[in-house]
């Protein structure tokens, strides 16, 4: 029953989240400060979007990087921030995160994964 009403109320955080969604494309990226929450190892796989602030949502042994929010909290930028993972599951959790600790975010759909396939192209 425990388990029952936890997942329940995580569910209703999720659906009461204000957080925006926006299918990533090459175009909406300079509108916006974008931390790519993904981890070291993904950054080297793939590269990283021009200007992008590197914050790991996870570390790489798959725990939750504690200092997340505060490490949000510093960036200091005149455009609006934007989340992106590499599929946006990751994101979308980041986003609702920053949401509930009263940060303003957009969460990028699709992620890494649907922009590489748009053909766009990374800084190493």
């Amino acid at each position: 029953m425990k388990k029952l009403f936890l997942s329940l109320a995580l569910c209703a955080n999720f659906a009461l989240s204000e957080v925006i969604n926006v299918d990533i494309n090459a175009d909406i990226l300079e509108n916006y400060q974008i931390i790519d929450v993904r981890k070291p190892s993904e950054w080297a796989q793939t590269g990283t979007i021009k200007n992008a602030i590197k914050i790991s949502f996870y570390n790489e042994d798959g725990s939750l990087n504690e200092n997340f929010v505060e490490e949000v909290k510093k960036i200091s930028s005149k455009k609006p921030l934007a989340i992106v993972c590499r599929s946006g599951s990751r994101s979308t959790k980041a986003s609702t995160l920053l949401d509930q600790n009263g940060i303003e975010v957009t969460n990028l759909k699709g992620g890494m994964n649907a922009l590489l396939s748009q053909g766009y192209k990374t800084t190493k």
